[in-house]
């Protein structure tokens, strides 16, 4: 893990390196020339510190996993509550989401809240910072099915090569290095993702959406009934 970081640091830090040393040596370059450059040097500075505080945060949640509590929460009202909040933060960034869920008041799941919400913080993060749209259609859908929850998250972007599909939640996994430089981020979001997931004793997966960019889909075990 280590060695993916220090490898996806490098880049950045080479080029702030060498914005640096033109401007040391080239004491002359026209005022609008340099400004460009101390853009660039701030941006991949920026870069920078959020692959750190990305993996801060995937360290710190392993230590939370190990010591997570559960406990039993209504499907219908963590859907809703999460629909509602997700709803206007999209609104506010000129997006739509579309909920949905079959779940009744009896349906129950055993989990732990705040790391379940971290998933489809992930989620919906992912999908309006990799769309690849201005004006993204997100579709949020909650079903139960024999002993599990299950819930998807589609978008209606550029979606993920087929060949990558398989790869989106292997730790530090990009798509497109160049997308990943020019919108942030470790390739972490996904692996958490999983992480979590799977401490549940679920199961997560990508996939094609029928509106054309990525669908994620997750379940959770029902909690027994008594």
């Amino acid at each position: 893990m280590i060695a993916a970081i220090a490898h996806d640091l490098k880049t950045p830090l080479t080029s702030i390196n060498g914005f640096t040393e033109l401007l040391a040596t080239h004491k002359d370059l026209p005022e609008t020339e340099k400004q460009e450059y101390y853009d660039l040097i701030q941006r991949k500075s920026g870069y920078m510190v959020e692959l750190i505080n990305d993996f801060s945060s995937f360290t710190k949640e392993k230590l939370e996993l190990e010591s997570m509590v559960a406990k039993p929460v209504k499907a219908s009202k963590l859907f809703e509550n999460i629909a509602l909040e997700y709803e206007y933060e999209l609104a506010g960034l000129d997006n739509e989401l579309t909920c949905r869920h079959s779940f009744t008041e009896n349906i129950l799941l055993m989990v732990n809240e705040p790391m379940i919400r971290r998933v489809f913080g992930n989620l919906f993060s992912n999908a309006v910072r990799y769309g690849g749209k201005n004006k993204l259609k997100v579709y949020m859908t909650g079903y139960p099915l024999g002993q599990h929850a299950f819930f998807q998250i589609e978008d209606n972007g550029i979606g993920v090569p087929d060949k990558d599909i398989s790869s989106l939640f292997l730790k530090f996994f990009t798509v497109d290095k160049s997308r990943q430089i020019q919108k942030g981020g470790l390739g972490l979001g996904l692996a958490s993702c999983k992480s979590i997931i799977e401490h549940h004793r679920g199961e997560i997966c990508a996939y094609p959406s029928e509106y054309g960019g990525l669908g994620i889909r997750f379940s959770l075990p029902l909690a027994a009934q008594h």
